[in-house]
């Protein structure tokens, strides 16, 4: 004989289906409720509880550059009038806070998609990005086999790409793409040295009369060849090499660049990043110092004229 339902059980799973539609017509009026998409949304829901979503200082501004905190990984979202580029992702286990980031700036479409070089810390959330995210290109620098990775952070990142039937193209130094009014300049690779990362794909961005410089993890050897390349490195901002490791940001190349700010992605572990030694040489070329250990995520913005810095905590 079938138990009969009490009157208690049924009281609750009429309250457990009241809260579901609630939250289901919730869910279904946020398109109404918030016209300026989910970025609105985030920041009504953080200033429900009492806090600023630090991250909308950025809709002051035409061109922002958020230097993610993801440990020792670099993940950048670079936003110019409401177009999108983002340049690597981490590693698999940041892909989730990577596209919670992304929500939270309102993004559905990321216009270009950059993976400076298939090291796991690199490469390796861009497979989740790229399932919940409409991309429209997406580049990575041309490698030889014997330095293309097996492992599943790169593996997982070229299966998301195959089954959205987005092509991988390259890139090298010479190329150039446009992000709105914003100028992507690829400096390098200019030619296939020993290691991944030493085949960092290396942008300059300019946004009027302000320049940011990326690096991946571009050591000593593609820091020499862009010095050899007499190309102008000069910027305001500098996204640190390598996480701040001492086979990079030689002294040669910081005074080629004498950046404002620079950018330091690293994790606060025994990796003992960023060297005191690269700390020292930043320090001497006046540079202001941001660590994505210490203060969480950091946003640079520009006017076209000047850029402004703050961090998330």
């Amino acid at each position: 004989m079938k138990p009969q339902t009490t009157q208690a059980e049924f009281r609750k799973k009429r309250a457990f289906l009241t809260a579901l539609a609630a939250v289901l017509l919730c869910l279904s009026l946020l398109p109404v409720l918030f016209p300026g998409g989910y970025s609105a949304w985030w920041r009504q829901a953080f200033s429900a509880v009492g806090l600023s979503d630090f991250s909308s200082a950025a809709d002051d501004y035409p061109m922002s550059m958020h230097v993610l905190e993801v440990g020792k990984a670099d993940s950048i979202l670079v936003e110019c009038q409401g177009k999108y580029l983002l340049v690597d992702g981490g590693t698999p286990d940041q892909a989730e806070k990577v596209s919670r980031y992304l929500a939270r700036r309102g993004v559905t479409i990321l216009d270009y998609v950059i993976n400076t070089h298939p090291d796991s810390d690199h490469v390796g959330g861009l497979g989740g990005v790229i399932e919940e995210f409409s991309v429209g290109r997406y580049f990575m620098p041309k490698l030889p086999e014997k330095l293309i990775p097996s492992d599943f952070a790169y593996t997982n990142t070229m299966e998301a790409l195959k089954e959205k039937q987005i092509p991988v193209e390259y890139l090298r130094g010479g190329d150039a793409l446009n992000l709105g009014e914003l100028s992507v300049q690829v400096l390098a690779p200019l030619s296939v040295l020993d290691t991944t990362n030493n085949n960092s794909i290396v942008l300059m961005l300019t946004f009027g009369q302000t320049r940011f410089l990326l690096m991946g993890d571009a050591e000593a050897g593609e820091e020499s060849a862009l010095l050899s390349s007499r190309q102008d490195l000069r910027a305001d901002v500098l996204k640190v090499g390598h996480h701040g490791s001492k086979t990079s940001s030689t002294a040669a190349f910081l005074a080629a660049v004498r950046p404002k700010y620079a950018a330091v992605s690293v994790a606060d572990s025994h990796y003992e990043l960023p060297s005191r030694e690269v700390m020292d040489r930043l320090n001497r070329f006046s540079a202001t110092i941001g660590r994505t250990d210490v203060s969480g995520t950091l946003l640079y913005c520009s006017d076209g004229i000047s850029v402004t810095y703050q961090t998330e905590r």
